[in-house]
């Protein structure tokens, strides 16, 4: 499957190695409109998108309610670089007014022109695109687990719709060359998090936990000491049935889990994604449709 952000979503294939690159000239840009038009329309940018912030504030509740109600990929798509920009246009001025503008000296150093400074110049933006990374990739997981959370809740012989394009961002960063980088070198763990939790979430459903053990790498998963542990303790039950993944995500046992190299390589031996292999575990496919398997769900502890 191509690797695509919105998943055909857009009438475009949008992926995080694309995305990576618009966000390097992007910042190339603003970087050279910032020398031409100086400082002061930059502060005086900053004066109307406080303005802004203060007017729209108000309307919040409302428009968010109807991005969450009746999602269209194309306004998130939009949004998303909308706010992007917005935030890193502030700070970078915010730092270039106050911050950085005292400290300047009229004469540059030679070490910052030419290549060199080419490439220092991609330090910042470099930074930025793992922190996007990490952010989508957290994202994904929560959207993810909570797909996960409907599905073993739903009754038996119900049909279901494919993932929606955000419960599948991680899908997409993994098939991204950038994203397997971000994915390998994450110190949050946001990649092997989201597995863990999915298993967590499905493994409450006893019908489907038997269905994920009939695979072997997906069995040497399950049978991990962390996962294991995980499954057994009845905080993380409980936060999972409060559905507070956040803290879930952010427990000192998950946070060990998720860091053990030898948990990470058997998610990498796995032979498809694991949101496939939870909803392959949940559902079977008649006719072209998704239809909940028989349910044996576990007594709350």
């Amino acid at each position: 499957m191509e690797s695509d952000l919105f998943n055909g979503a857009l009438p475009f294939p949008i992926n995080f190695t694309i995305l990576s690159i618009a966000l390097v000239i992007l910042i190339a840009v603003i970087a050279f409109l910032r020398g031409v038009i100086g400082m002061f329309v930059g502060l005086g940018c900053m004066m109307i998108g406080v303005y802004c912030a203060y007017a729209i504030y108000p309307l919040l509740p409302e428009w968010l309610s109807y991005v969450i109600d009746d999602p269209s990929p194309l306004l998130i798509f939009s949004l998303t670089l909308g706010s992007a920009f917005c935030v890193y246009l502030f700070l970078r001025l915010l730092a270039g007014a106050f911050v950085l503008s005292p400290f300047r000296k009229k004469e540059k150093k030679r070490i910052l022109r030419g290549p060199i400074g080419v490439v220092l110049s991609l330090i910042p933006a470099t930074a930025l695109i793992f922190v996007l990374g990490v952010a989508l990739w957290t994202a994904g997981t929560l959207f993810s687990v909570e797909h996960t959370k409907k599905g073993v809740s739903v009754q038996p012989g119900s049909s279901a719709k494919q993932r929606p394009f955000w419960a599948r961002w991680n899908y997409a960063l993994e098939m991204d060359w950038i994203g397997k980088v971000i994915g390998k070198i994450d110190p949050l763990s946001a990649r092997a998090k989201g597995a863990i939790s999915n298993f967590l979430v499905t493994l409450k459903d006893d019908s489907a936990g038997g269905e994920l053990s009939k695979h072997p790498k997906i069995s040497r998963v399950l049978r991990t000491p962390g996962l294991q542990d995980l499954a057994d303790d009845p905080e993380i039950a409980g936060l999972i049935k409060d559905g507070d993944y956040i803290r879930l995500l952010n427990h000192p046992k998950m946070r060990k889990t998720a860091s053990d190299p030898k948990f990470n390589k058997l998610l990498d031996d796995l032979p498809v994604p694991v949101e496939e292999i939870v909803d392959k575990s949940l559902y079977r496919e008649e006719q072209g449709l998704l239809v909940r398997r028989q349910s044996s769900l576990r007594l709350d502890p």
